[in-house]
């Protein structure tokens, strides 16, 4: 074999295995992760049914696809087995959420402000956090400006699909504001 053939084969060989290398390294970069934080005054943790009470000032960040912060004076939850996810959370009492939604196929994000006075409770199953109790929300499209889509939704509950980015209102009311652009 002469070596102009041996190089041609060499390259195509190094090629070849950079090209192996590149697909083998492509799904693992593209890995998205979740971060769930909880904060509050106090921690309480029973070991024996891995139960966290969470008293005071509470707080729940979501980092991840969409960003969510829920905050209540009180937040009850349970770890997966593997004390890597939060599987179920509830806060008790007035219950606040704000949540920038993931882009949807036009490329637009909205953020939800949401209430509720009896509570919430959120499923890492279903990824799904229902509002209790004189529920509201506004929902605002975003870049947040004067001209921004807005809609107020009133309700006894409202479920927020952070996986789907679909809101339900039981017993709805909605309001919707639209800019008029002034006559001259």
């Amino acid at each position: 074999m002469n070596s102009s053939v041996r190089h041609t084969w060499l390259l195509a060989g190094l090629i070849l295995v950079l090209l192996i290398a590149a697909v083998m390294i492509s799904p693992a970069a593209q890995t998205a992760t979740r971060t769930g934080t909880v904060s509050g005054d106090k921690m309480t943790l029973d070991l024996k049914t891995n139960l966290f009470v969470f008293t005071g000032n509470c707080k729940l960040t979501i980092a991840g696809p969409y960003k969510a912060t829920l905050t209540s004076q009180k937040m009850t939850f349970k770890l997966s087995a593997e004390a890597d996810a939060i599987e179920q959370l509830t806060t008790h009492g007035p219950t606040n959420l704000s949540l920038i939604t993931e882009a949807n196929q036009d490329g637009q994000q909205y953020k939800i402000l949401a209430s509720a006075s009896q509570g919430a409770t959120y499923s890492r199953k279903d990824e799904k956090v229902v509002l209790s109790g004189g529920a509201e929300a506004d929902i605002i499209s975003l870049p947040e400006q004067p001209a921004s889509q807005r809609a107020h939704f009133v309700g006894d509950s409202i479920t927020a699909n952070l996986k789907t980015s679909i809101i339900e209102v039981a017993k709805a009311h909605l309001r919707v504001e639209t800019s008029l652009e002034s006559e001259s």
